[in-house]
């Protein structure tokens, strides 16, 4: 073992977070819309979840519905959050009536290696990507970093990168997205010698 490896925590807890209820204009792109009012709220309850006490770093998509969603929470603990382009929402163009999203959504999780739709980024890419930027949080620089960190993002970059972690097949990433509440929480543990855990699913936690 190199003496840097000591530094180091060797297991790592990521809460991931899906965004609260964000407004909804279809003339303008998804990545700009901030939180409604009942969103809004909803943020405010989340800030009160004790898990997020454990959190030593507060993180989230570009997106300002992903940085409203954990800025009362961050703020509450006396931190800031801090964005991060990896953990933004995957890519996609143009508005989408619900059904041919929907569908749309379906070929996303089916084909992770192909746009779903022109656009849109595949669902390999940004599960790539999200990791990247995970492990670039629990590990920086040779360093120990939070064992824990709380990140939002939106549901499909989410569902994809849980997706690769754990092994669900388009079906079940399918199902768990469809499922999806605004906002939802779940804990992903990571160990250097162990397969990524679900430690707390979506949809466990009452917010």
């Amino acid at each position: 073992m190199a003496p840097g490896d000591r530094l180091i925590p060797r297991l790592h807890r990521i809460i991931l977070v899906r965004h609260a209820h964000s407004r909804v204009d279809p003339a303008r792109a998804p990545r700009e819309w901030g939180l409604t009012e009942g969103g809004r709220a909803a943020a405010v309850r989340l800030a009160a979840l004790a898990l997020l006490d454990h959190a030593g770093g507060f993180y989230a998509g570009p997106e300002p519905k992903m940085i409203e969603t954990l800025a009362p929470a961050a703020a509450q603990r006396g931190q800031t959050v801090v964005e991060e382009a990896g953990f933004g929402e995957s890519a996609s163009e143009g508005w989408l009536g619900e059904a041919a999203f929907r569908e749309t959504v379906q070929r996303f999780f089916a084909r992770p290696g192909e746009p779903p739709a022109p656009g849109w980024e595949p669902a390999a890419a940004a599960a790539a990507r999200f990791e990247r930027a995970a492990r670039a949080l629990v590990v920086a620089r040779g360093q120990a970093s939070p064992g824990t960190v709380a990140v939002a993002s939106g549901g499909r970059a989410l569902t994809a990168y849980l997706a690769a972690q754990t092994g669900l097949d388009a079906a079940a990433a399918f199902a768990q997205w469809e499922a999806l509440r605004m906002p939802d929480v779940a804990v992903l543990e990571l160990a250097p010698d162990a397969a990524p855990r679900m430690v707390i699913p979506f949809g466990t936690l009452t917010v």
